[in-house]
């Protein structure tokens, strides 16, 4: 049940595939503008010609991202909502999105986002990969994440009363051959339960490329077919262990060193009771529709 593998992956690749140098936050006048085009607010410390800035795009496409954001809830009343907003204003950005189905209640998926050092651990029990992650703070709001060539720090921006739709704000670094490369990621993750067992989720992430020239790069079909890949892969991972979990397949957690700790096993019995609760309040299938009688 490796589900929050995604969001780790997720937003460390978001950050990282794109991690050339981001541009830095918009502007002053840009940032005023773009909130007084595309929602029709004057922040703080914004003048009238502060919003009358003329090089922002203006158009659907772009206050899309201002729109969606404002539906979940971020203001400019934080400091971090008026930092991600001065982000979304810059002229380069580069949104990647990728939609599924993963076979497993929605209860079963938020638990695993909520406990994200727990989940990786299932991911690396079954997949027998090296992924890390911990929280940075008590209410695991902030957290770190990384693998063999990746590493990041991430927050947990906004999250709905129903956990089922959230965005996380975070910096990343990857190493490929000789390249260090750092990137700022934006990522928005909602998923539904649309189906016996079954949710269907989106996932975007937006990404800040320093220029018009990194903006093609990151746009080239070949580049962006191979973070769309490495997503899919990811969701498909995802797939593989919830469903070995779900059948019984217990031989790589009764082989992983952290499963085998007191703890660990605690962690193993409140997930399987978290998943048989999940599955017993499912509805069950409709009984099939009676046949008339055969009539001579």
């Amino acid at each position: 049940m490796k589900a929050p593998l995604f969001l780790l992956v997720t937003v460390c690749a978001c950050s990282l595939f794109c991690s050339v140098p981001s541009a830095p936050a918009s502007d002053h006048a840009a940032y005023c503008a773009a909130m007084r085009c595309c929602l029709g607010e004057t922040p703080p410390g914004c003048s009238e010609q502060d919003c009358t800035e003329t090089d922002i795009p203006k158009t659907g496409s772009y206050c899309s991202i201002f729109e969606d954001l404002q539906k979940r809830g971020l203001t400019t009343d934080a400091s971090q909502g008026r930092q991600i907003f001065r982000q979304v204003s810059g002229p380069h950005r580069v949104e990647y999105a990728l939609t599924g189905t993963l076979p497993m209640p929605a209860a079963v998926m938020v638990y695993l986002m909520n406990d994200l050092p727990f989940s990786t651990q299932l991911v690396n029990a079954y997949q027998k990969t090296a992924y890390q992650a911990s929280y940075l703070d008590a209410s695991r709001k902030r957290f770190a994440a990384s693998s063999e060539n990746v590493s990041g720090v991430f927050t947990t921006v906004l999250k709905n009363e129903e956990q089922t739709s959230a965005l996380y704000y975070g910096f990343g670094t990857v190493e490929i051959l000789a390249w260090r490369l750092s990137g700022t990621a934006l990522v928005l993750l909602d998923f539904e339960e649309t189906g016996v067992q079954e949710i269907t989720y989106t996932v975007r992430c937006m990404v800040f490329p320093h220029n018009a020239f990194v903006k093609s790069i990151l746009n080239f079909i070949l580049f962006r077919k191979a973070v769309i890949n490495v997503l899919d892969r990811t969701f498909r991972s995802v797939q593989d262990s919830a469903m070995a979990f779900h059948r019984g397949r217990r031989e790589p957690i009764t082989h992983y060193p952290a499963f085998q700790t007191p703890e660990g096993r605690q962690q193993i019995d409140t997930f399987q009771q978290v998943l048989h609760t999940a599955m017993q309040e499912m509805p069950a299938p409709a009984a099939p529709a009676a046949q008339p009688e055969d009539q001579h």
